[in-house]
């Protein structure tokens, strides 16, 4: 199994960001991998920015008048095909998916544990998500 493998969860240790923000440990979702060389993925947080009076349970928030679109995985529910759950609440945010190129993640020198890989109707439902999603950049949602 290669471990940029579409669904792929993934956690970093520590992962160093693009815009030179402090490394930390950092889990990793890859959404898509183009062509071997770059991939779209996204680092799931456990930060809250979701408005208080949306419904906050496992799956899809998307309010199109204020621009939330996350996709939110509850704490001790398994989210990979070997039992992983996340520890805390857990959110995609569209408007954090990114593009890695390989090259860049291999530079790291990072510990990379492979979590699993994400239950393939989870995975449907957060690429469903993230598509149907105003916040996800264009380029990315014509690739999912």
């Amino acid at each position: 199994m290669m471990i940029y493998e579409e669904g792929m969860l993934l956690r970093f240790e520590p992962f160093y960001f693009k815009n030179g923000a402090l490394s930390k440990p950092k889990y990793f979702v890859v959404l898509k991998y183009i062509g071997g060389t770059l991939m779209m993925a996204s680092l799931p947080t456990s930060k809250d920015h979701i408005p208080m009076d949306l419904t906050l349970s496992q799956g899809c928030v998307n309010d199109v008048e204020r621009d939330v679109n996350a996709y939110v995985f509850d704490a001790g529910n398994q989210v990979t095909t070997n039992s992983f759950a996340f520890p805390r609440r857990t959110f995609i945010y569209a408007e954090q998916v990114d593009e890695y190129g390989i090259e860049y993640l291999n530079a790291m020198k990072s510990e990379v544990i492979n979590l699993g890989k994400i239950k393939p109707e989870l995975f449907q439902a957060l690429v469903d998500c993230l598509r149907n999603s105003k916040t996800l950049k264009r380029k990315y949602r014509k690739l999912l």
